[in-house]
């Protein structure tokens, strides 16, 4: 039976069959057809004769154009195009490969720092599918480091021990290698490169600021695997970051920054590290603070204090006002300093007075004062003079009572004035804070507070206080206060001593400079016989009060002789206010 072998590709267009199972002599056409062909529109036949053996070898080629490829069937017939055999086939042609040439260059620096890893690239070579790349070090063997389709390739293989290395590429396909391209051999060292300090860990800056007043911004540190961290630089930011500006260059994690007043309204600040290679980390940023552009009060103008200063008493100190041009004085702070000590806060508040319990035994005190505003932004500080402690027993003053209560006359009152140290004491007496006497007194004797009737007069309505004073000779000084009231509600006086006449008065005029508010009676009388046991007193308060002259009637008289006088009286009633009668003139005949 007739049989068809496989082909055998000779060419991108050629190909041969061997056939067997056929006639000796006889001649056989055989087909290659494409897809969809036959045998009566064959693409291309060939003819041959078989052999003694019964086979024939067919010689076939396609069109001019095509390839081998197209070729799907093969179909042996006798002369007739009677068919004998069939055979698909699939058939391609593959050309013979040459081995590529050699890489046109090699490229890869001279001197080489082997802590870091090391290019090599080298020309691309046509018809390549890949390329090996070789390393000889310290002028030893060469050995493949590398084969890839790359042109490039990144070497991490060398160390501190390596001196001298060189590299050689060789292009490689399926017909073999080309010969190697050697590059120069290139001097390696080794050295560590610098590195950068790390971001400070963090930086604080208070959220609130003042100008003109100092504050601190610090950060934390930063670390530096090389061991030559130099410092950090500070820089600040008045416009939202847009420029930043250096303000501090050191060693130290926090400084000291003042704005200027006026300066800024809103401030950031960053840092960063530096190292003594000059390289230097990231910056760590605050956030936004807010400046406070406010002026401290002024100092206020004065402080006073006792001069005399005793122990365990104590003593007042005051001050004068302070002004703040910003509106917002808040208040003031007194400072005690104890005898050359240090100053210690002793009040803060609105007052401008502070009473200071004072320590016995204590040697000097001084006080200072200053105003603060809301913010808490202080002033100046005014300072008072030094004071000597007077470390002595004042002297006492002891009395029953210290409120007398009503009086409607001459009154007394006694109290007892003693001294611990038995020192001479100087009394005065006072009434409303007129002095009445002055004198040397006996520590431990008692002695009368005496009010008399002329005084007790010239004494107005209401609370009245009479003061005991006591000096030591050591300047010690104790006062007692011992009050009582007085309320008269009518005034009647008049003339000690009448004016003697030779003969009755009948015409008079009369001046009385007064205060009598409404609701209270005014009365005066005028006689002409005021010797007499029972004066003849006579009405005349209309006249007086509009100025006019008065007559007076009496005729009579039983005393030796005439005498003109005039009596004045006044009842409060229901009035309120003052009421007094300062001077009472006139004239008569």
């Amino acid at each position: 039976m007739a049989s068809i072998g496989t082909p055998t590709v000779t060419g991108e267009s050629s190909y041969s069959v061997s056939c067997s199972g056929l006639e000796d002599g006889k001649n056989y056409r055989l087909y290659g057809l494409k897809a969809g062909q036959t045998v009566s529109n064959g693409y291309s036949s060939f003819s041959a004769n078989a052999t003694a053996s019964g086979s024939a070898k067919f010689s076939c080629w396609v069109s001019e154009g095509d390839t081998v490829a197209v070729i799907s069937k093969l179909v042996l017939t006798d002369m007739n195009k009677k068919v004998l055999a069939e055979r698909s086939v699939s058939m391609s042609y593959t050309p013979a490969v040459t081995a590529p040439s050699t890489p046109s260059s090699i490229s890869y620096s001279t001197s080489i720092n082997s802590y870091n890893s090391t290019r090599i690239s080298w020309g691309s070579v046509s018809g390549a599918t890949s390329y090996v790349l070789e390393r000889a070090i310290n002028g030893g063997s060469f050995s493949q480091v590398y084969s890839g389709a790359s042109t490039s390739y990144t070497d991490y293989g060398l160390n501190s021990s390596t001196t001298r290395v060189q590299y050689r590429v060789k292009a490689v396909n399926s017909g073999g290698s080309s010969s190697y391209k050697t590059g120069s051999s290139a001097t390696v060292y080794y050295s560590k490169p610098n590195v950068a300090p790390t971001v400070p860990s963090s930086i604080t800056v208070p959220a609130t600021v003042y100008g003109g007043r100092a504050f601190t911004v610090s950060w934390g540190k930063s670390t530096d695997s090389d061991g030559n961290l130099s410092g950090y630089k500070l820089e600040k930011s008045i416009n939202g970051g847009s420029t930043w500006t250096q303000i501090y260059q050191g060693s130290s994690t926090s400084t000291s920054i003042t704005l200027a007043f006026g300066e800024a309204t809103q401030v950031m600040f960053r840092v960063r590290a530096y190292d003594s290679s000059g390289a230097h980390s990231g910056y760590k940023a605050s956030g936004t603070s807010t400046v406070v552009n406010n002026k401290a009060p002024t100092a206020p103008q004065s402080i006073t204090v006792p001069l005399n200063i005793y122990g365990g008493k104590t003593a007042v100190v005051t001050w004068t006002a302070a002004t703040d041009s910003d509106g917002n004085l808040s208040g003031y702070i007194l400072e005690r300093s104890v005898n050359s000590g240090t100053y210690t806060q002793i009040y803060k508040g609105a007052n401008k007075s502070y009473s200071d319990s004072i320590t016995k035994g204590w040697n000097t005190v001084q006080y200072r004062v200053c105003a603060y505003d809301s913010y808490n932004e202080k002033g100046a500080y005014k300072t008072a003079q030094v004071r000597n402690i007077i470390n002595n027993e004042l002297p006492v003053i002891t009395t029953n009572s210290t409120n007398l209560g009503l009086k409607t006359g001459a009154f007394s009152f006694n109290y007892t004035v003693s001294d611990q140290e038995s020192n001479k004491l100087t009394v005065v007496e006072k009434i409303n804070g007129v002095q009445k006497k002055s004198f040397t007194a006996t520590s431990g004797a008692t002695y009368t507070f005496q009010i008399t009737q002329q005084e007790f007069i010239c004494i107005l309505n209401g609370t009245n206080t009479l003061s005991i004073t006591a000096t030591d000779t050591d300047g010690g000084v104790t006062t007692k206060n011992v009050t009582f009231q007085k309320q008269e509600n009518e005034i009647a006086f008049t003339l000690k001593t009448p004016f003697e006449t030779d003969a009755a008065a009948s015409v008079g005029i009369m001046n009385v400079v007064r205060q009598i508010p409404e609701g209270a009676d005014f009365v005066i009388e005028a006689c002409n016989n005021a010797y007499d046991t029972s004066p003849t007193w006579e009405d005349v308060t209309r006249f007086v009060k509009e100025g006019r002259n008065f007559i007076l009637l009496n005729e009579q008289k039983t005393a030796s002789k005439w005498g003109f006088s005039f009596k004045v009286t006044v009842r409060r009633n229901t009035a309120t206010g003052e009421i007094y009668i300062s001077s009472v003139g006139g004239n008569f005949k």
